[in-house]
């Protein structure tokens, strides 16, 4: 047993549904599609023509100009959703000592796209017209260096970068520092700008990236007609403390974090392993540790990117690790709305199951109108489900076999 439970007490986003978790919570309780054209580069440059963009002028409007060209976009996202994150906590600086106070991020690519850019730069100008503040910023761990300076949290900041499992692993590292007391406060989440041509390109090369040309139904999680990921930009914080601060301060509480695990196929970059055994054994272990029976959950949200591949092996991994339990639990993804925001996904996937057990409802999957045969599960289709939520399943899978759950809980969980 913890000594302490991390609960979440605020919640900061920004991405294709807009800024706020209001208007992306209204958009996933509704199976609207925020999906549209790529307008990012050249769509003529790739066959894949859709993607899930962040409104330039948004970005702007809550980004210091002084910030804009010394950070990657990575980071911008980040500094907002981090900024957005304590504001709806209604928790002041200084209501949590500055060491006592961390941050954890997760990010697949990070400063990728910013790196890409300035290399072109390069080739075409000269070495002179490069931005000099590339180098420090773009790598990975950029995002949390900025986030922990805008907040002032001089604790424990840690950078977590396995793929798409990459932001659960930082809800999870964030949630085990309050439960131990390392923190009294940690800002957790994740960011990702991955609209780039050269990841286009590569990812049209291996037929991962959907070319449908209508942008609202291009992101087909779990369907038949699921033909490939789309791509979205996007960053979500959470703000944890402990159960006994947070009800002192009288903070609203979202849900609590009751734990998470991790494992990998270890079948290289490109392989999984068929039976879907090592990723079932982490679920099975994470409902052990957390005294949780495969019947307590309400509800599971899914990773499901709309990739055959990986919606393929969702299924199979839940089957392996739940058995007759999976046809009467719920399951839904919201990546028919979001596409898919690589290691900012678990990020989004854990702002939308705390909303969903605050207001009581599933959100539907968008676009699954009939579920692809090796998909079978109870899917949400085409309307949310009114449900008092106690346990929510989050799952996470990434190349190179990495799997990634968290499960949540009400706050009285």
């Amino acid at each position: 047993m913890v000594a302490r439970r991390a609960v979440i007490t605020g919640i900061g986003l920004i991405g294709p549904t807009g800024v706020g978790h209001a208007p992306f919570w209204d958009a996933v309780r509704a199976g609207r599609s925020a999906i549209g054209r790529l307008r990012r580069f050249d769509p003529e440059l790739t066959p894949c023509r859709v993607s899930g963009e962040v409104a330039d002028e948004a970005l702007a409007e809550h980004v210091d100009p002084r910030k804009r060209r010394t950070t990657t976009r990575a980071s911008q996202l980040a500094m907002v959703a981090a900024e957005l994150a304590m504001a709806d906590a209604r928790l002041p600086q200084s209501a949590i000592a500055s060491d006592a106070f961390g941050v954890m991020v997760g990010t697949a690519l990070g400063g990728w796209a910013d790196g890409e850019q300035q290399a072109a730069i390069l080739l075409e100008r000269g070495a002179r017209r490069v931005n000099p503040f590339i180098a420090a910023g773009a790598p990975n761990h950029g995002p949390g260096v900025e986030v922990a300076a805008i907040v002032g949290a001089q604790g424990p900041q840690c950078t977590f970068s396995s793929g798409c499992p990459s932001s659960l692993q930082a809800i999870a590292h964030g949630a085990s520092l309050i439960e131990s007391g390392i923190v009294d406060g940690c800002l957790v989440g994740g960011t990702e700008a991955p609209l780039s041509p050269v990841t286009f390109a590569a990812l049209t090369r291996t037929n991962e990236l959907a070319t449908d040309e209508d942008p609202a139904r291009a992101s087909r999680p779990f369907d038949d007609g699921h033909a490939g990921m789309v791509l979205s930009e996007g960053s979500v914080f959470l703000l944890l403390e402990s159960l006994e601060q947070a009800r002192a301060r009288g903070a609203r509480l979202y849900a609590t974090v009751l734990g998470g695990t991790f494992s990998c196929d270890a079948q290289g970059m490109y392989g999984t392993e068929a039976s879907g055994a090592a990723a079932a054994n982490a679920i099975r272990r994470l409902l052990s540790v957390t005294e949780t029976r495969p019947d307590d959950l309400d509800y599971i949200c899914a990773h499901a990117n709309a990739s055959p591949l990986f919606d393929r092996k969702e299924v199979t991994v839940l089957t392996a690790a739940l058995g007759e339990f999976l046809a009467r639990i719920p399951v839904s993804s919201i990546k028919g709305v979001l596409g898919h925001p690589f290691g900012a996904s678990g990020a989004f996937q854990a702002a939308a199951a705390a909303l969903a057990i605050t207001d009581g409802v599933i959100p539907p999957t968008a676009n699954l109108e009939s579920p692809a045969p090796e998909c079978r599960a109870r899917h949400v289709l085409a309307s949310p489900i009114t449900a008092a939520l106690q346990r929510v399943l989050l799952t996470s899978y990434g190349y190179g076999g990495v799997n990634g759950y968290l499960l949540l809980g009400a706050p009285d969980a």
